[in-house]
Order: C-alpha cells, then sequence, then structure tokens
C-alpha cells in the first residue's frame, strides 16, 4: 500500500487539481468567444485550437490514473511502468506551452518595435523547450520503467533542459514587457493605471509558471519514488492555457480601469472649466476657452495601453 499511495496516490491529487484547472480553462474559453466576437481569426483559432489540446490532455490524464488504480488496482509491479497514455499528456503539455509562447513572443516582437535580438534569444529558448520537452516524451517509450528513467541521466537531461527554457523564457518575456509598459508611460493616471494593472498581471503569470518549472525539477531530483514530478508537469500545462486565455480575457477589465480612473479626474471634466471660466467673464460676453480631452487606446497585440490627449480650441463667444 505505500508504493501505490507514494506512485498513483500523489499523482491522482494532481490529476484531480489538473482537472479544476481545465474547468477554469472551458470558462475562459466560453467567456472570450462571447466577449471578443470581433477578434481576428487567428487569436479564435488559437483559442480553439489549445482547448481542444486541454481536452485531449485531460482526457489521457484520466485515461492513465484510470489504469493505474483500477484497471490495475493492487498491481504493484504495474505501477512501475510507463503507460503509454502518460508520454501523450507530456507532449500535448508541450504543445500548449509552445503555443502560449509563441503567442507571447509576438506581442514581444511588436512591442520592442521589432527587437530581433530580444526576439531571437527568447524564440531560440522556445524552441530549446520544445526540443527538449519532446526528447522527454521519447524518453517515456523508450525507457519504459519509471525506476529507469529516474536512474538514467538523459531523462534528467531532457527534462531539467526542458522545464529550465521554459522558466527563461518566461522571466525573460515578463522583464520585457514590464519594461516596455513602463516606457509608454505618458503621465495621465488613467493611462497609466491601465499599465500598471496590466504589469501585474504579467508579472503573476510569469512568476507562477517559473515557479512550477523550478519546483518539478526539485521534486524529480528529490522525490525518486514518487510521480509527483508528472502530476506537476500536468498542473503547469492548465497554467499556461489559463495564463494565455487570461491575457485575452482581462482587456475589457484593462479598458474599464482606464475610464473609470478618467471620470474621477475632476480636473479633466469640460464642462466644470467652463462654468468656473463663465463665472470670471461678463454677462453681456462670455467668450470660452473649451477644453477638450480625448481619450486614444492604443492597442499593442490586442492589449489596451491607453493614451491620452488633450486639445484645445475656441469656443463662440456668448453674445
Amino acid at each position: 500500500m505505500s508504493v501505490v499511495k507514494d506512485i498513483a496516490g500523489d499523482l491522482l491529487i494532481c490529476i484531480f487539481i489538473a482537472a479544476i484547472l481545465y474547468g477554469v480553462t472551458c470558462t475562459q474559453s466560453f467567456v472570450y468567444y462571447q466577449q471578443y466576437p470581433g477578434d481576428r481569426a487567428f487569436l479564435k483559432w488559437m483559442v480553439g485550437i489549445i482547448w481542444v489540446l486541454e481536452t485531449l490532455h485531460t482526457a489521457f490524464c484520466i485515461d492513465f490514473i484510470y489504469v493505474y488504480t483500477i484497471t490495475h488496482f493492487g498491481d504493484e509491479p504495474f505501477l512501475d511502468d510507463i503507460y503509454w497514455s502518460g508520454g501523450i499528456t507530456v507532449i500535448l503539455g508541450v504543445l500548449v506551452a509552445g503555443l502560449v509562447h509563441a503567442y507571447y513572443i509576438r506581442r514581444l516582437w511588436i512591442m520592442s518595435h521589432g527587437n530581433k535580438t530580444l526576439t531571437g534569444i527568447t524564440t531560440l529558448l522556445a524552441v530549446a523547450r520544445f526540443v527538449f520537452g519532446t526528447a522527454t516524451t521519447v524518453q517515456c517509450y523508450t525507457v519504459g520503467k519509471w525506476t529507469t528513467f529516474h536512474e538514467k541521466r538523459l531523462p534528467l537531461v531532457t527534462l531539467a533542459g526542458g522545464l529550465s527554457s521554459a522558466a527563461v523564457v518566461d522571466i525573460i518575456v515578463a522583464v520585457a514587457l514590464i519594461y516596455l509598459l513602463d516606457q509608454n508611460r505618458s503621465g495621465f493616471a488613467p493611462s497609466d493605471n491601465r499599465l500598471k494593472f496590466i504589469m501585474a498581471y504579467t508579472i503573476n503569470t510569469g512568476a507562477l509558471t517559473t515557479i512550477f518549472s523550478v519546483v518539478i525539477v526539485i521534486t524529480y531530483g528529490s522525490l525518486p519514488s514518487t510521480l509527483v514530478f508528472l502530476g506537476l508537469v500536468e498542473i503547469q500545462s492548465k497554467l499556461y492555457a489559463n495564463s494565455f486565455l487570461a491575457s485575452l480575457n482581462s482587456r475589457n477589465h484593462a479598458l474599464k480601469i482606464g475610464r473609470d480612473a478618467a471620470q474621477m479626474t475632476p480636473s479633466r471634466d469640460p464642462t466644470s472649466l467652463t462654468r468656473s471660466r463663465l463665472r470670471n467673464q461678463p454677462p453681456y460676453i462670455a467668450s470660452t476657452q473649451i477644453e477638450i480631452f480625448q481619450e486614444t487606446t492604443q492597442v499593442f497585440d490586442d492589449m489596451p495601453m491607453g493614451d491620452f490627449s488633450k486639445s484645445a480650441k475656441p469656443g463662440r463667444p456668448l453674445v
């Protein structure tokens, strides 16, 4: 029973968490198609593809945990076998992470105005993550036993290399986007509040996936008799999907933050400015200078940054 608990028990709990996160993915996908029908076709297709991959990922996770705990219940030697659907979940997670990284790199390319060095390094690391992840999947089928998988050096190299590459990509994207967003501050509270929201969100999502990458490597090396690392790999796939969908669904909230801040700024109310100036004019002539504040929403790869500009033009004299 100790072997069953160490191998199947911990993995089962992680699969439960992954299934809950899959429910969040389904909800976010539904919300996206409801709120953003005017998005470009490639974004809609990308959301659909990620949802399909996550659905398959969840199905295969259920399949191999069912085989371990139900079909081969009490068969302790079988728990050491790497079941075929477990390898499929790994490659599906690699594909999801690759798509999400491609989206973030594209955003980085646009916001950096085509910085080839920055996007080139990030792309190279993302490709390395995909190659290492594919190699880890191959190892699952060539090794065949979890104990052998832990003992061999090559699986450790491919697993650690893939997760390290993914962590570096997440860190580079988060730091670069925060820097670029900070450079776009205009000095107006509505625009800056919107940028602060996006920056905080970027930090949170990048930190979460990075922490998971580090924890997976640690659990793989320190807990060789368990499959906790595999359960965390399944959870990480859901985190990538949900971070991507949340970045799309947060756009309306980011716009609302800017509008709310603009409405709470009394100095930018053209009506109050006009009334104050009318009181200082003679009653028989009240020429006014109407200041018009215009909000221009700048969108970088479907993320609203916001910019507030002011134009002034004289009004007609009131005789």
